[in-house]
């Protein structure tokens, strides 16, 4: 199941899987390789991504070890081709079994928060209505590196869960500078939450770009095309200069988004 993974991002895989089992010990229920990874082959842009349930919470000693840990072993993306960003995830299995909403997690590793680690900062274990779509791909979607498959882990998110959690996404980008600096995935994103809602499931964004091309209008189309170009490593976009397009596509789709939520 998992597709065309270069040998760096194998030695990657494996070394933050050593990682992990080493600092988190007889308290690691699973690690589940999830995202392009599994669904499609990894694009230029990808990270690889991995969910930990733990038995626990982790203690100060534990959630620095895998931050620094991992921080050592992450690159931003596009910026190696011998590494790749790494995005962990880690829940604790009594705060997801059984379903609570909204739910809880325990730690997230991302170079978004590059920053922060190196200065020591670590985000403490909080609510996340974005674990509700996470879980729901890796259910879908994934490879037990270590414990029990997914689907058998966890029980299905149920349906009005999931369509809160896309109604709150929608809610995050209202103005020009919400969208800066994650143009292309925004873009994607809003692709992929448009065919989730239409059809109940949940896809790769490429692919999901290719589904909602055909139904736009043809003023919104090429900014589309540009994200879903750009994403594959075909091409290189100007956002700054495609501002007012990215904007213009984002009000549209977010509009027609929420008219299917109802």
């Amino acid at each position: 199941m998992i597709k065309n993974i270069p040998d760096s991002a194998r030695q990657q895989l494996e070394s933050a899987c050593a990682l992990i089992t080493q600092v988190l010990e007889h308290h690691l229920m699973a690690i589940h390789l999830y995202g392009s990874a599994v669904e499609g082959g990894l694009k230029p842009y990808s990270d690889i991504d991995l969910l930990v349930t733990v038995q626990a919470p982790l203690n100060t000693k534990q959630r620095q070890a895998l931050m620094q840990g991992l921080l050592a072993i992450s690159l931003p993306p596009g910026t190696s081709d011998a590494c790749r960003a790494l995005e962990v995830t880690v829940v604790q299995y009594s705060q997801l079994v059984p379903w609570q909403f909204p739910p809880t997690r325990e730690m997230q590793f991302g170079e978004w928060l590059r920053d922060d680690i190196l200065a020591g900062i670590y985000e403490p274990a909080q609510q996340d209505i974005d674990i509700t779509i996470l879980l729901t791909k890796v259910r879908n979607a994934s490879v037990a590196l270590t414990g029990e498959n997914a689907d058998t882990l966890f029980n299905p998110v149920p349906k009005h869960d999931l369509l809160q959690t896309f109604k709150h996404t929608l809610e995050l980008w209202n103005e020009p500078k919400d969208l800066q600096g994650d143009e292309r995935n925004i873009i994607l994103t809003l692709a992929r939450i448009w065919y989730s809602v239409v059809t109940e499931n949940i896809i790769v964004k490429d692919q999901a770009a290719d589904w909602l091309l055909p139904q736009l209008p043809a003023e919104h189309t090429a900014i589309l095309q540009a994200a879903r170009s750009e994403y594959l490593g075909l091409s290189s976009e100007n956002w700054t200069r495609a501002m007012p397009a990215v904007e213009r596509f984002v009000r549209y789709a977010k509009t027609q988004i929420s008219a299917q939520l109802g």
